[in-house]
């Protein structure tokens, strides 16, 4: 693109011609002379027998349709919300093949934590499935059963008590063998409970 630029030398002004580069084109705001589905955030649509208005949010649906939030150029006390149809010349994604499709639906799957539909893969589908399916489920990590409890009674020979044990923890003591395993018997069952 050829422009006439000013440049200033002293108090004199020279033009010059140089050559500039456009960068980022499509980000520049266009003007639409109807509502369209390609207007972007900025753009302006002047469509007949409508204010001139300005695009200040989009959205596309799944089913192509396109959702708009405009708002008029000369007041900016409201905003409208417009839904457009897909156009015939909108290029779309292709759809995703089966084994595509059966990817995304092993991960949701396995992200669900939910029983596998298929553990072998018979068509395009199912292999998708379950290599979905296994990228993101984890193998379960086996825990040992917890060990049982036990409650034992030794005897203190500097302070001459029993005293009575839940695993490493002491619960209790006493003068006698007998009070020990009592207090050992009824405070393993509270233990126990908790």
């Amino acid at each position: 693109m050829q422009a006439l630029v000013p440049t200033y030398i002293g108090n004199t002004m020279l033009t010059q011609e140089k050559r500039i580069t456009e960068l980022c084109s499509e980000s520049t705001p266009k003007i639409w002379d109807r509502a369209t589905t390609k207007a972007n955030i900025g753009d302006t649509i002047h469509a007949p027998f409508t204010p001139v208005m300005q695009v200040i949010n989009k959205d596309v649906y799944t089913d192509g349709r396109v959702w708009l939030k405009v708002k008029p150029t000369n007041a900016s006390c409201y905003t409208e919300e417009w839904v457009l149809d897909r156009e015939e010349d909108d290029a779309l994604p292709p759809p995703p093949n089966e084994f595509e499709q059966g990817f995304n639906h092993g991960r949701l799957d396995a992200i669900d934590k939910s029983i596998p539909l298929y553990t072998e893969a018979e068509c395009e589908y199912s292999a998708g499935y379950v290599q979905g399916y296994n990228a993101l489920a984890k193998p379960p990590v086996p825990t040992p059963p917890p060990k049982p409890r036990t409650w034992s009674v030794t005897y203190n020979q500097t302070w001459q008590w029993y005293v009575v044990w839940v695993g490493d923890r002491a619960i209790g003591r006493a003068f006698d063998h007998e009070e020990a395993e009592r207090i050992g018997q009824v405070r393993f069952v509270e233990c126990e409970s908790r």
